[in-house]
């Protein structure tokens, strides 16, 4: 009788799971419908800028988050947002504005990524993005959610970790303010 040893399939099925949940984002439209629809499915409206803040959790967060940097967030959802010809060349007052309130962040060491992977936690940015028009009312409200789990050498490294939080943030903005985001929650 050949016996399969548990420990080889646990460790197996251990990594399995953490290769599956290693890395995930999604979208959690308001509960408002009339802030559900993607603000520029209707096509051709551009939005005059993209701004970002961080409330008060984000900001008592960023001080153990130092790897965190809300500008290249920023800078990557405008790239985004550019690439699909959604920002506007010059700055028109009568466009609306896209606002990102990143509402909690989390970055582990460098160290504890490469050595201890997944079991370390996770990398995560959260956040809300709010349309605007000119006059500040609300168009579109959604929260995003970015993480990252994986670990070793590859998976550690600081740069790819944050490029990848940050690369995913933007689409899935990019995503659900085109209506190109397939229905969640």
């Amino acid at each position: 009788m050949n016996a399969i040893p548990l420990g080889k399939n646990l460790v197996s099925a251990l990594l399995l799971g953490a290769l599956l949940a290693g890395c995930a984002s999604g979208v959690k439209r308001a509960d408002d419908a009339a802030k559900r629809e993607a603000y520029f499915a209707g096509g051709g409206r551009l939005a005059k800028d993209v701004t970002i803040s961080l409330d008060k959790n984000a900001q008592s967060q960023l001080s153990e988050n130092l790897k965190f940097d809300p500008e290249k967030l920023l800078a990557t959802v405008k790239r985004a947002l550019g690439a699909k010809g959604l920002l506007a060349k010059t700055p028109d007052d009568k466009l609306p504005t896209i606002e990102i309130v990143v509402t909690d962040i989390r970055v582990r060491s460098n160290v504890s990524a490469v050595l201890f992977g997944f079991m370390a936690g996770d990398d995560h940015i959260n956040g809300e993005v709010v349309a605007r028009d000119a006059t500040g009312r609300e168009l579109q409200r959604f929260a995003v959610s970015a993480a990252y789990a994986l670990g070793g050498l590859a998976g550690g490294q600081d740069d790819a970790r944050m490029g990848w939080l940050y690369e995913t943030f933007a689409q899935e903005t990019v995503n659900e303010l085109t209506g190109a985001a397939p229905e969640q929650k």
